[in-house]
C-alpha cells in the first residue's frame, strides 16, 4: 500500500505573509505529468487552499474525483514551491518519483483512486483511502528503466516547446526585419543549442 511504500506529507505550511512564493493549482497540471505554470504570489495574497510544501522528487495527485488524472513530478523549477491541498503529496524511499508516477498514472492506479473516493458536495478520496491504493513492488532494475523512460519523454517535450518557441520568435523577426536576420538568427540559436548539448554527450 501507499501508507508502507511513500510518505504522504501533511497540508500544515504555513506562508510568511511578505514572502513571495510560487503556488500550484489543479489547474496548472497537464495531462502529459507536468506542471504548466503556476500563481506567484506574497503568503497574504495567496488562497487559503495554499498549505502544502513541495520539492524535488515529491509526486503531487489530485485528490478531486473528475481531476484524479492530474498528477504530476515536481521538478527543480518547483522546488519549495506551496501547493493546493486539493493535492496529496507523496515520496518514497522504496519507490522512485518517476515509478510513482507511472503507477498513480495507470489504469489500475486510476481505478484505485476513483474508487476510495466519497462525499456529496465534493467528491473526493481523504487521507486514509489514499493510504490505502495498492502500489506493487518493483525490482530497481524496473524502476531504472521508468526513470530513464519518464525522463526522456519530459526532455523530449521541453524540446519541442523549446522548438516552438523559436519559430514563433523567428517569424516574429521576418516581420519585424526580414527573413535573412531571421535565418540568422536561428542558425545562432541552433549553434548556441548544439554546443550546450555537447556537455552532456558521453566522450
Amino acid at each position: 500500500m501507499v501508507a508502507n511504500q511513500a510518505h504522504l506529507k501533511d497540508s500544515n505550511f504555513k506562508p510568511e505573509p511578505e514572502t513571495e512564493y510560487k503556488c500550484i493549482e489543479l489547474a496548472n497540471i497537464g495531462r502529459d505529468r507536468e506542471i504548466n505554470g503556476c500563481m506567484v504570489e506574497q503568503g497574504q495574497d495567496l488562497p487559503s487552499r495554499a498549505r502544502s510544501k513541495v520539492n524535488i522528487g515529491d509526486v503531487v495527485a489530485s485528490s478531486i474525483e473528475g481531476s484524479l488524472e492530474s498528477i504530476a513530478l515536481i521538478t527543480e523549477e518547483y522546488d519549495n514551491a506551496l501547493c493546493s491541498t486539493g493535492f496529496h503529496v507523496i515520496n518514497s524511499d522504496v519507490l522512485n518519483s518517476e515509478t510513482l508516477l507511472v503507477l498513480l498514472k495507470s489504469r489500475v492506479g486510476q481505478l484505485q483512486l476513483k474508487k476510495g473516493c466519497s462525499g456529496t458536495i465534493l467528491t473526493a478520496i481523504n487521507r486514509e483511502e489514499f493510504g490505502r491504493i495498492v502500489v506493487p513492488f518493483i525490482k530497481a532494475d524496473k524502476q531504472s528503466e521508468l526513470q530513464q523512460k519518464v525522463t526522456e519523454s519530459f526532455n523530449l517535450r521541453k524540446h519541442a516547446k523549446d522548438l516552438l518557441e523559436c519559430a514563433k520568435r523567428a517569424v516574429e523577426i521576418a516581420i519585424e526585419q526580414d527573413e535573412q536576420t531571421a535565418i540568422d538568427w536561428l542558425e545562432s540559436v541552433s549553434e548556441t543549442a548544439a554546443l550546450h548539448s555537447s556537455f552532456w554527450l558521453p566522450s
